[in-house]
């Protein structure tokens, strides 16, 4: 499993796996739970892979973040209650990511790392970094990119068992009897 398979959910809790593509959206899979859902095309959906953190010279990949977690927790979840304080979102923050930009990173997106870090543990990942700039697309991204095949041309000529006989020339036709229903001129 990695990074750019798994999603984030806008309105929807926890993280999911995506599975395929649907008609109307896609579908996914819960990581807590294993349940499949449909996501309608007009959700607003994240992949983990995309998202960057701030530094005060750069980005970090999310990818970055969240090995440096599992590395100074030994691969463990993060010990912060779901109710933890700035100070200690911002200690654990420090300790993973020393250069973060404080001002651009706020408590929540903190707090949201710390829960997406549980939950991916949780799931039984261990390792985060993307593959580099030459990793694969998920399938999602597969399908919308691969070219369409085209159909194989078509044979002109019927097999001999369907050809029609041609047709034995007609005889001259007599002229058309006039129709009964036509009204007599007066």
């Amino acid at each position: 499993m990695e990074l750019k398979e798994i999603l984030a959910i806008s309105g929807a809790p926890g993280l999911y796996k995506y599975v395929a593509q649907g008609k109307g959206g896609i579908i996914v899979e819960s990581l807590a739970d294993g349940r499949r859902t449909m996501v309608g095309g007009t959700t607003k959906v994240s992949a983990l892979g995309d998202i960057a953190v701030f530094t005060r010279t750069s980005e970090v990949a999310l990818g970055e973040v969240l090995q440096s977690a599992y590395d100074k927790h030994e691969g463990k979840p993060a010990a912060l209650p779901s109710k933890a304080s700035p100070e200690e979102l911002q200690a654990f923050m420090s300790s993973v990511l020393p250069d973060y930009d404080t001002e651009r990173v706020h408590n929540s997106d903190i707090r949201k790392i710390v829960q997406w870090y549980n939950a991916l543990i949780g799931a039984g990942m261990t390792t985060f970094r993307t593959t580099g700039e030459n990793e694969t697309e998920t399938p999602a991204e597969e399908a919308a990119e691969a070219p369409k095949k085209k159909a194989a041309p078509r044979k002109t000529t019927a097999p001999a068992a369907t050809q029609r006989a041609p047709k034995a020339e007609s005889r001259s036709k007599a002229p058309a009897a006039r129709s009964t229903t036509a009204r007599k001129a007066q």
